[in-house]
């Protein structure tokens, strides 16, 4: 099984000037096998969230129904759509999230609702020679309901990010 590990948020990730406002960031790094060193930050993100675990999916499911009741985004599914990873454009949506930024190693992903605005970064860089990806999520809480949806969420956050990065088939 992958080793993930946590980190910070790259220096040189998109996401850093956003630190300083936000209200929640973490971010979490595991090895690439050098037979995927290839792969591109969004090709990374489709193999993460095609792995996503039941009971992911389930918590996904409840939140959804839960949210809707004050007004909040039913995102969806993590798991993503089955588009070529090259015809993903800025703008476009894969699994819950739009797509705000990409470049040739960092994917930014994102979700605004009135409540918060969520952005991911999927980062591929390289350590003394060796390949690795980082994903970072940075949170802007709105309002009192931003506050209390990240109570729960907060928590349970890191353990959904590892255990998608831990089963990505990379």
């Amino acid at each position: 099984m992958t080793k993930v590990i946590a980190t910070t948020v790259p220096a040189d990730s998109a996401l850093q000037p956003s630190l300083a406002e936000s209200d929640f960031y973490d971010a979490y790094e595991a090895p690439l096998p050098l037979e995927a060193a290839t792969l591109s930050p969004t090709e990374i993100f489709l193999h993460a969230s095609r792995t996503t675990p039941r009971w992911i999916d389930t918590l996904m499911r409840i939140r959804n129904r839960v949210v809707r009741l004050f007004g909040l985004k039913d995102v969806g599914a993590i798991g993503a759509n089955a588009k070529a990873p090259e015809a993903y454009q800025v703008g476009d949506r894969i699994g819950i999230f739009s797509i705000f930024g990409k470049t040739e190693d960092e994917l930014v992903l994102g979700i605004d609702d009135r409540h918060l605005d969520v952005r991911v970064s999927v980062m591929k860089s390289y350590r003394n020679g060796l390949p690795y990806f980082v994903v970072s999520t940075v949170v802007q809480i709105h309002n009192l309901l931003g506050r209390l949806y990240m109570m729960p969420v907060g928590r349970i956050h890191p353990f959904v990010v590892k255990s998608m990065m831990r089963r990505a088939e990379v």
